[in-house]
């Protein structure tokens, strides 16, 4: 007979996580004008702290699983 009182939970080991991968993502700057010379530099760098972000957020999601 098994005791009802028994645990059969196991416990998941502790990770050791990067600390780039626990860091928020940075804020976007303001865009200062609306034309093409503002757009297009300000979205470029829009792009790449998202991709950024994104690539962490995905290192971090499979890092825990």
């Amino acid at each position: 007979m098994l005791p009802g009182c028994t645990s059969l939970t196991k416990q998941s080991a502790v990770v050791s996580l990067p600390a780039n991968l626990t860091a928020p993502c940075p804020e976007l700057s303001p865009l200062n004008g609306t034309t093409g010379a503002d757009v297009l530099p300000w979205a470029v760098g829009v792009v790449d702290k998202y991709n950024d972000c994104a690539r962490r957020h995905s290192a971090l999601v499979n890092a825990i699983k």
